[in-house]
């Protein structure tokens, strides 16, 4: 009984008697039976997070940021990925939840009506981060990027910029399709030219960047100014423009969404508006840890939301 309250509370054993229980746990490399523990006492101390890829910047940010604040109460984070793959998505979920979890977070798009029928069903608490609110969730805590890009347009728009293209990476997901409605309807909007975009489904790269880029130009030669989905893009966009000798912004203006302090060190340095994702963990933390501390809590019954400004930070580069 002492070596299993060593194990699963060790600030209820002395000092001296927890350091000789973890040496003899060291010596025999004794490895905790999870799913036994789960069993005998019901509760579970791990929080399992459905992302679209482990390549992605946003992705990577919440997920540091809500391991560090999880680990502070003793819960773990268990990681699935689904790379964009709508067909992965159900089946990379059904695996996350057969160990049991205390918790559920997804972040991203939900883009399969499976997950969306597992969702209906769970009775344990469900964050939905960076998604979007019309699925059975405890709680939505979001950024309107589509908001965001209408806004990156309508600043260039009305610093002189007519002929703005659009380009974009992860089009399968509903989330990136709403940057692309955000800047249709800012040039719609001033009766400009809405069909110089590219759009891929896959992960946003610098390689994309610089090949959207050039084809944008052989199509439109007198384009003036970009705005990119992610900031890999909004980098080779730029990469692509100096090897070519394009002066930046004065022949080509460029501005990305999702931009992080990367945006400040390039030359010229790059107009962003940035998304703060660690504090959508932290707050994401914060509300899980409340909620599984309360053994009242009615999960199926409890539905939040927390919308995160977007702040826009104008660079050089437009």
């Amino acid at each position: 009984m002492t070596v299993s309250r060593a194990l699963r509370t060790p600030e209820l054993v002395s000092d001296k008697l927890r350091e000789k229980i973890n040496a003899a746990v060291e010596e025999l490399g004794y490895i905790p039976n999870s799913a036994a523990g789960i069993l005998a006492s019901g509760q579970s101390r791990t929080v399992a997070v459905l992302i679209p890829s482990l390549r992605d910047n946003a992705s990577s940010v919440f997920l540091q940021s809500l391991q560090e604040a999880l680990n502070k109460n003793s819960y773990q984070v268990v990681i699935g990925s689904h790379d964009y793959q709508q067909k992965k998505e159900s089946e990379v979920l059904s695996t996350l939840l057969q160990s049991n979890p205390a918790a559920l977070i997804v972040f991203g798009a939900i883009n399969s009506e499976s997950v969306s029928n597992y969702l209906k069903n769970l009775d344990i608490p469900v964050v939905s981060v960076a998604g979007e609110s019309n699925h059975p969730v405890t709680l939505n805590i979001k950024s309107n990027v589509g908001d965001a890009v209408n806004f990156l347009t309508n600043y260039m728009l009305q610093k002189g910029y007519k002929k703005i293209g659009y380009i974009g990476a992860q089009m399968d997901s509903k989330m990136q399709s709403q940057q692309l409605s955000g800047w249709n309807r800012a040039m719609l909007a001033y009766n400009q030219s809405a069909d110089q975009s590219i759009t891929t489904p896959y992960v946003a790269t610098m390689d994309f960047g610089r090949q959207a880029i050039s084809e944008m130009l052989t199509r439109q030669p007198e384009l003036e100014a970009v705005i990119c989905s992610h900031e890999m893009i909004a980098l080779g966009v730029i990469f692509e423009c100096q090897r070519r000798l394009i002066q930046i912004p004065k022949m080509l203006a460029i501005a990305c969404v999702e931009g992080t302090s990367n945006c400040d060190h390039i030359h010229p340095s790059l107009t962003s508006v940035r998304i703060d994702y660690s504090k959508m963990a932290r707050e994401t933390a914060k509300r899980l840890q409340k909620w599984l501390a309360d053994v009242d809590c009615d999960f199926v019954e409890r539905k939040e939301g927390v919308v995160f400004p977007y702040k826009f930070e104008a660079r050089q580069s437009a």
